[in-house]
């Protein structure tokens, strides 16, 4: 009896060896394919939206570029991303803040929360908003990080990193190092995107010099 029992566990081992060994196999393949079909759709996705950037940069006085930038760290090219505080869309768009301000600065109609999805109409405001930023902080040497921190953290925390002296150095006083690491991940990007997408857009106002 025992020596049956043997035999049969031993014609079992190999089989179960090849279960596990087609599960990997499965798993892995499986992951490859979702990888590869998430790259497929990023690259897909990364021009989209140009038209729609020009021309909301253009009303608002931005460079594309940067505006490119910001939907590449905020969303990734997704327009239906929404983030773990609210924000809705390519531009990461606060309902009860950023389109707030937008509507009633523009005398226009609060859009509601699912309006905010839509490509055309998220990145007009979130352009709107930065452009804003910028605008307030063009004093500053730093003044294009202000706004990115104003845009990432909002207005409170980019006034409290602000230099005393306006040529001052702003990355050193960030105190969030999430904050810091979104301003230097939209700098990187907004350099790259100056080289190998639209070469002869003018920098924006409040951008540091190298």
């Amino acid at each position: 009896m025992t020596r049956r029992r043997s035999r049969r566990h031993s014609r079992k081992a190999p089989t179960l060896i090849l279960i596990l060994v087609s599960a990997a196999a499965l798993l892995v393949a499986f992951g490859v394919w979702k990888a590869w079909n998430f790259i497929r759709e990023y690259r897909a996705s990364q021009h989209a939206y140009d038209e729609l950037i020009l021309e909301a940069s253009a009303r608002n006085g931005v460079d594309p570029n940067l505006v490119k930038a910001v939907i590449w760290r905020e969303s990734r090219f997704r327009p239906y991303v929404r983030g773990s505080s609210g924000e809705i869309g390519l531009m990461q768009i606060m309902p009860d803040k950023a389109a707030v301000d937008w509507a009633e600065r523009n005398h226009q109609t609060l859009p509601s929360r699912g309006a905010l999805y839509t490509p055309r109409l998220n990145i007009e405001i979130g352009s709107w908003y930065l452009a804003n930023a910028i605008r307030r902080w063009s004093g500053y040497r730093d003044g294009l990080v202000l706004a990115l921190c104003e845009y990432n953290a909002g207005i409170t925390r980019a006034s409290a990193w602000k230099p005393v002296d306006r040529n001052g150095d702003v990355r050193g006083r960030i105190t969030i190092s999430s904050t810091l690491s979104y301003v230097n991940a939209i700098l990187a990007k907004y350099e790259e995107y100056q080289k190998t997408w639209i070469k002869d857009q003018p920098q924006s106002s409040g951008r540091k010099k190298k």
